[in-house]
């Protein structure tokens, strides 16, 4: 059974698992690449996927997990300050891009266009208050002078699924998110590539946990992300896989 602790926390936040099954917390943008990897890896695990912080918080209150995918290196430290993740554990292991998206079939985008593009219209990401994806994206805009062109249209949203779904469904003229998360996307067109420089680098950091009941589980997925094969489902999914997870 799942630790009593948990449970009265977190109630049914995450399934009742097998013992044998490592439980894997992610940021909720690796959702399809993670399920692919483990599809592929033939290593059965447990997912739950959700906001960084909301994972870390459920792991300091003593989540079982195996393994954790953060994509704001905040939280990893927030942990590794708890005394939870041992600082030689924690690894990058990729990077993504930032994208703008419009409905599908809208032409591509000079940044000189953007207010254009959102006047009457609504500007969608995911909150900054709360999201990697939404600090990152209004760090870029901000450090392009493109901030000032869409704050009166910004209508923030949950995450960044909710970001393309909107977009998608024609509530909002542009939407950002990350590179994968638009990547194979119907119904939505990258209409603008951020340039890299324009934040900080984007790091989703992993380290095993140890509050959950199969750790070597979760060595052997995590062998497997780091590998060759993983790299290519990563990148086949939009992220920027680092080698060896250095």
């Amino acid at each position: 059974m799942l630790k009593p602790l948990f449970l009265s926390v977190l109630g049914a936040a995450l399934p009742l698992v097998a013992l044998a099954d490592p439980m894997v917390l992610g940021a909720a943008s690796t959702r399809a690449a993670l399920d692919d990897s483990i599809a592929q890896s033939g290593i059965a695990a447990v997912t739950s996927y959700g906001a960084s912080g909301v994972l870390a918080r459920q792991i300091e209150q003593g989540a079982p997990a195996d393994l954790f995918i953060s994509a704001n290196p905040k939280w990893m430290t927030h942990l590794v300050e708890a005394g939870i993740v041992r600082p030689e554990d924690v690894a990058v292991l990729m990077s993504n891009t930032l994208v703008l998206i419009a409905p599908e079939g809208a032409t591509p985008l000079e940044p000189s266009g953007i207010a254009a593009r959102v006047a009457g219209d609504n500007f969608v990401m995911a909150d900054p208050e709360v999201a990697p994806v939404g600090v990152y994206g209004r760090e870029a805009m901000e450090a392009l002078g493109l901030w000032g062109d869409v704050e009166s249209h910004f209508v923030p949203t949950r995450n960044t699924t909710a970001t393309v779904a909107a977009v998608a469904q024609g509530e909002a003229a542009l939407g950002l998110v990350y590179g994968s998360d638009a990547a194979g996307q119907s119904g939505v067109t990258v209409v603008w590539e951020i340039p890299a420089d324009s934040h900080r680098p984007i790091q989703y950091l992993v380290a095993p946990v140890g509050q959950g009941d199969d750790a070597g589980g979760a060595q052997a997925l995590l062998g497997f992300l780091q590998g060759p094969e993983g790299a290519r489902i990563l990148t086949r999914h939009g992220f920027v896989p680092v080698a060896g997870g250095s």
